[in-house]
């Protein structure tokens, strides 16, 4: 951006020795991959950064503008013709070129103000980039794509305009070559700068100098920061207050919203982060006997291979129901001190953003797939029309039409999201792949019960399904 804009800045005050160094438009090129990098470097999650490229993109369209102005004001020199120079007020085109991306500039970078600002008064920027943050970076990549497809109009219809109309030897002047190149190249900024493209540098960005430990502990830890609190304070309550409860002390109305009798979370017990076997993920909505049928069956396979009942994380028991709040910021703690995901998976489930939190955490965490069991929910018969609707659902996953009650809780999870996977189909395809493979009847969870790292001889530890009598509930 510096070797791009000082020949502007001189030029536009009138001060670019043309003679010796030659034109302005070939260092203006650099503006374009300067421009574009700069907000493919902001992830959804960096809401202090996006808030400062708002500024940024803002001051740039109005400093730029004024050099439009002050360009007009002292009558630089233009150049016409083959090699000939005029004031630039003297020429109409010239002078319409300087007012038309001057105008862009400042609308361009102004885009944002306008719309919000009409719609949310004074401060609406700011106060969407706070609760939105994936809304500001949004805005951010259309103003710079405003931006340079206007500039890119002008540059490319000036040269044109001058050579059709009133001054032919334009087209040989050394000008009009590099104004038609950078004019292409900014119109076709877009087209490298688009959404497959943002999502290919977050995706790289989030693997630069980082090993993939690192990269899971700042997973957890970003999801961990929509509790606002920091990363080892959380770390300390998360310790204390993990309970796990054994299957056997599991109730069926505990999976009815408002049932457990009200003892529901003093039948858990607090344990060390690792010591469970299986993180029970399910959607509240979804069929409770059901759930309480897929679970049970699940838990007899289990307790049929290693001799005893599962323990689990089951949120309405082993949440502290005083301190709702401070327990769900430690969430994706509680996942990662889990041996396995245990998903019982109806048709509401793919809809709740939470749940799918809970997957996006433990893919996060492992590549050992083996430790992830979903089980479909599924009434009487073979192929019942809720679990026609599970698979359907699965089959049809979407992250971005899932919600939360709280908005601001889902742009979060988004945000999250998006800077670790970079675009939500990639996120999309892995659900996808997640549940048809692990839908796949000879699936069977992981065996190690010392651990909740992989085993390291994954193959070693597998049966088949009908070895386990592991039902496809």
């Amino acid at each position: 951006l510096v070797w791009a804009d000082s020949p502007i800045v001189l030029y536009g005050v009138g001060c670019w020795p043309s003679e010796r160094l030659g034109v302005i438009w070939w260092p203006a090129l650099l503006n374009i991959p300067g421009v574009t990098l700069l907000p493919l470097t902001l992830r959804p999650v960096d809401t202090q950064n996006i808030r400062v490229g708002v500024l940024l993109f803002w001051a740039i369209g109005y400093t730029f503008s004024a050099f439009q102005v002050l360009s007009i004001a002292l009558d630089i020199r233009v150049p016409v013709g083959e090699a000939r120079h005029v004031g630039v007020q003297s020429d109409p085109l010239w002078l319409g070129f300087h007012v038309f991306t001057g105008c862009a500039l400042l609308v361009g970078s102004n885009l944002d103000c306008l719309v919000l600002g009409w719609r949310h008064g004074p401060g609406g920027v700011s106060r969407m980039v706070e609760a939105d943050p994936r809304q500001g970076l949004a805005w951010v990549h259309f103003k710079v794509r405003c931006i340079f497809q206007l500039l890119g109009a002008a540059l490319l219809l000036f040269p044109a305009l001058r050579v059709l109309g009133p001054d032919p030897a334009f087209a040989q002047n050394v000008n009009a070559a590099p104004m038609l190149v950078l004019g292409a190249c900014a119109f076709a900024s877009p087209l490298y700068a688009g959404p497959a493209a943002r999502g290919a540098v977050l995706s790289w960005l989030g693997r630069l100098g980082t090993t993939a430990a690192e990269r899971e502990a700042a997973v957890v830890s970003t999801l961990c920061g929509l509790g606002r609190q920091s990363d080892g304070s959380l770390l300390r309550k998360a310790g204390l207050s993990f309970r796990v409860i054994s299957f056997d002390r599991l109730r069926s109305d505990d999976f009815v919203p408002g049932g457990g009798g009200g003892d529901a979370d003093k039948r858990a017990e607090k344990a060390a982060l690792g010591d469970c076997d299986a993180f029970v993920s399910h959607a509240w909505l979804d069929n409770a006997a059901a759930k309480w049928q897929a679970l049970e069956r699940w838990a007899k396979a289990f307790q049929q291979e290693r001799g005893r009942p599962p323990t689990l994380w089951v949120d309405v028991v082993s949440i502290d129901q005083s301190a709702v709040a401070e327990s769900l910021a430690c969430l994706p703690i509680f996942l990662a001190g889990c041996e396995s995901l245990l998903v019982l998976g109806g048709p509401v489930y793919t809809s709740r953003l939470w749940c799918i939190m809970e997957i996006f955490t433990f893919l996060s965490i492992t590549t050992d797939l083996s430790r992830v069991t979903i089980v479909p929910l599924k009434g009487g018969g073979r192929r019942s029309a809720a679990e026609l609707d599970t698979l359907s659902a699965f089959s049809r996953f979407s992250v971005e039409q899932a919600t939360c009650a709280l908005d601001t809780d889902r742009e979060n999870i988004l945000s999250v999201i998006q800077s670790s996977y970079g675009t939500y189909d990639d996120f999309d395809r892995a659900v996808r792949g997640l549940f048809a493979e692990r839908l796949d009847p000879n699936a069977v969870p992981s065996r190690s019960a010392s651990s909740y790292r992989a085993p390291s001889g994954a193959d070693a530890s597998r049966r088949t399904a009908s070895e386990l009598g592991w039902p496809m509930v």
